[in-house]
């Protein structure tokens, strides 16, 4: 059997890196259901995004949800009763970042301008959020393809073997280097 799938982990290292390269050092990480394999790779690309430049991520900043926009919502506002102190959030979808980013607007907070917000998939309304959100390209075309290609038996070492394509951040507008308005909520 044949798995084909795209790099969630590394995608999740490579935007966490960019948050991390803004000079964030407290970012929220609004995940998805821990038992979840998606939800997995992308917490640990964010641990490990960390620790590869030694920062040792706080515990009390990944909250588990599920991949809506009601569960970003909702952990946000928990986020911010709990007056958990972080400058960025990094949410495991776009969906979640969606729920984020209207629950900042609520509490009369600006992104990037209080807080950073970056989510995962980039799909298509990503880039019409206010403002513009930072995300990771999946590259679901070319995965809905090569899957089709490997059923038929048509893809490129198609034997049994798991095919993994790359994702790729993409910069947008919500989020800003620490210097630049982003301040540590508390």
């Amino acid at each position: 059997m044949t798995v084909v799938e795209y790099d969630n982990e590394g995608g999740a290292y490579a935007l966490v890196a960019h948050v991390l390269a803004q000079g964030h050092r407290r970012v929220l990480f609004l995940g998805g259901k821990p038992d979840h394999t998606t939800a997995l790779g992308r917490e640990r690309g964010y641990v490990g995004a960390h620790r590869a430049r030694g920062l040792e991520p706080d515990p009390a900043l990944v909250l588990h949800g599920d991949f809506t926009r009601d569960s970003g919502h909702r952990l946000m506002r928990r986020a911010l009763d709990d007056k958990l102190e972080f400058t960025a959030v990094v949410a495991a979808t776009d969906m979640v970042a969606a729920g984020a980013l209207t629950a900042l607007h609520e509490a009369g907070l600006d992104v990037p301008g209080d807080v950073s917000l970056a989510g995962y998939d980039d799909i298509p309304f990503a880039r019409d959020l206010h403002p513009a959100l930072t995300t990771v390209h999946v590259p679901y075309e070319e995965l809905g393809r090569l899957a089709v290609r490997t059923v038929l038996g048509r893809a490129p070492d198609a034997k049994g073997e798991h095919l993994l394509l790359g994702t790729h951040v993409v910069v947008r507008d919500s989020v800003a280097g620490v210097g630049k308005g982003s301040r540590a909520l508390r």
